[in-house]
């Protein structure tokens, strides 16, 4: 049997909710060492790499959804979309360093990592209008 629109719209909806919150819960360890005033990159990134999994399996769960025919073009955009979100959050964990901050290669991966956030965001408000 198909998924109905419906159903497929409260999935996404979930699995949207579970990626902004796996978002503000990696921003919160950064903050917690700028709050400390400790800059201890390894166990940072030990912390972000566990919640990087998060990701993952928000995106492994993106991957199984049934996309109905009336959203099949929206509904694989937002597939590799989310591909490329959670691959910047990967690549900006495997990258970060002192030397990437300072030479602008985690900028650039941010910028990338935001047009896709508002890429999903605009998918998601498309099949809603549709």
């Amino acid at each position: 049997m198909t998924i109905s629109r419906k159903d497929y719209l409260q999935k996404i909806i979930k699995l949207h909710e579970r990626l902004i919150v796996a978002s503000e819960e990696y921003e919160g360890i950064s903050e917690e060492f700028i709050a400390k005033q400790e800059l201890d990159i390894p166990s940072m990134k030990e912390q972000w790499l566990t919640k990087v999994e998060d990701f993952k399996q928000i995106l492994t769960d993106m991957n199984g959804l049934e996309i109905p025919n009336a959203f099949e073009k929206e509904g694989n955009e937002l597939k590799e979309t989310y591909e490329k979100y959670v691959g910047c959050v990967n690549e900006k964990t495997e990258t970060f360093s002192m030397e990437t901050m300072e030479n602008g290669v985690l900028d650039a991966i941010q910028e990338t990592e935001m047009q896709a956030a508002e890429e999903i965001d605009d998918l998601i408000q498309a099949m809603y209008d549709k």
